[in-house]
């Protein structure tokens, strides 16, 4: 088949459509799906579904993704989105196929109204990022405010890690130099910082402590981020690639010290060492 990869994977869901195996209010295959089909990029699989819904094949459903569209849908005017409605597919756009995915025109296609008319509910994408940051950080469930100060910062730093499992985006959107100062996230500072007050009495060395160790996970974060992308894009998991990749492997045979051979056959966990690194974080501060 003629084409770029984008042109390949688009014709093969169409096809599908055109055939009926693929019918009206059927959910489209999502972008990891394609990805691990086709072989291509994530990027390339998220063009091919954004040019399929620009034909009015597709469109998407908050919650459920891209769904197959149906000859008899509503018209705009009878359906029109509200914010709320709104910073719901935004999150659901990001979560399944990354923050590069969203756009307003991309929305406006969602919810089959003009792209100018989603402004009266939005100023800019910028805005409707920040009010997806707000929506996401408030899922954060706290642990309970009587328990010892060390099991409320490793509470609230797990409660963190676990957001941002559940939405990939986030840590980049996130920033510590130039913080958001919105309600989930301040209440999240400050849940933190009281438990910290028992620990450390300087408040200013007390905030360094809250933003060291927001930065550890929100930088675990981007980790998984990153890693979840190039699994995606390539069908192959950190630990597969680490164990199968010979330029790794050769580069520790040739350049590897001592106790890098120690080491050994290293059984890579994102997940422990987030729980080693918040363990060793606390250790210190005790």
């Amino acid at each position: 088949m003629d084409g770029s990869p984008t042109d390949r994977v688009a014709a093969a869901v169409r096809a599908r459509i055109d055939t009926g195996d693929l019918g009206p209010g059927d959910r489209a295959p999502s972008v990891r799906e394609l990805v691990a089909d086709h072989g291509v990029a994530m990027s390339t699989a998220a063009r091919a579904l954004g040019r399929l819904r620009e034909e009015g094949l597709l469109r998407t459903t908050p919650r459920v993704g891209s769904v197959v569209a149906g000859r008899s849908e509503p018209p705009a005017s009878d359906r029109p989105p509200d914010a709320a409605g709104l910073v719901r597919t935004a999150i659901g756009i990001a979560d399944d196929e990354g923050l590069a995915a969203l756009s307003m025109r991309r929305l406006a296609g969602a919810f089959g109204v003009p792209t100018m008319s989603l402004y009266r509910l939005v100023r800019s994408r910028d805005e409707l990022l920040l009010a997806m940051i707000e929506a996401v950080f408030a899922e954060l469930v706290l642990p309970p405010a009587g328990g010892s100060w060390r099991d409320r910062v490793e509470g609230a730093a797990h409660a963190q890690w676990r957001v941002h499992r559940r939405h990939p985006w986030l840590a980049r959107v996130l920033s510590l130099s130039r913080p958001q100062a919105l309600p989930s996230l301040l209440r999240f500072a400050d849940f933190e910082l009281a438990a910290l007050e028992e620990v450390v009495a300087d408040p200013v060395e007390r905030f360094d402590v809250h933003l060291a160790l927001t930065a550890f996970v929100r930088g675990m974060a981007l980790t998984l981020a990153a890693e979840q992308e190039a699994q995606a894009d390539t069908g192959v998991d950190a630990d597969t690639w680490s164990a199968h990749d010979p330029g790794l492997r050769a580069a520790l045979h040739r350049h590897g010290g001592p106790a890098l051979r120690r080491v050994g056959d290293y059984p890579y966990d994102l997940q422990r060492v987030l729980d080693t690194g918040i363990a060793r974080f606390l250790d210190g501060i005790s």
